[in-house]
């Protein structure tokens, strides 16, 4: 007696197609599950760095100026200002030596934006910073 699928010449069935999409389905569900929780915990990390970098940017701004910047977009604008000394150590010079916050996704406005693509939110009577995200705006 031979085996109807080994012995079997012509094409595929319905049942074999359905059964192939099938398992193809949920590798490819179970792949982008776990590529969007690869890339979440990736923007979370970045959130984290920003949110570091905007803070120690806000420090420096507030040490040259003697004041909080007014807005987020003051530190994408503005140049930063250092002291670079001579080799003997004595002669100091101030030189702008690019801006405070360099390299981050600025919307149409000049405002930096988070990972999630949403704007930093900033009090400028407190200088404190945050995710303008939903579900992250108390980082």
């Amino acid at each position: 007696m031979k085996n109807a699928f080994i012995a079997k010449t012509s094409g595929r069935t319905v049942l074999e197609s359905i059964l192939v999409m099938i398992f193809i389905s949920i590798i490819l569900f179970i792949a982008i599950d776990r590529y969007a929780s690869y890339a979440k915990g990736i923007k979370e990390t970045l959130l984290r760095v920003e949110l570091s970098n905007l803070r120690t940017s806000i420090n420096y701004y507030a040490a040259a100026y003697k004041r909080l910047p007014e807005s987020l977009k003051a530190l994408v604008e503005e140049g930063s200002a250092s002291a670079k000394k001579d080799i003997e150590g004595t002669d100091y010079n101030i030189i702008i030596s690019g801006k405070y916050v360099e390299g981050m996704s600025v919307d149409a406005g000049g405002y930096p934006l988070d990972p999630f693509g949403a704007r930093f939110g900033y009090d400028p009577k407190t200088g404190r910073v945050r995710s303008g995200s939903i579900g992250y705006e108390k980082w």
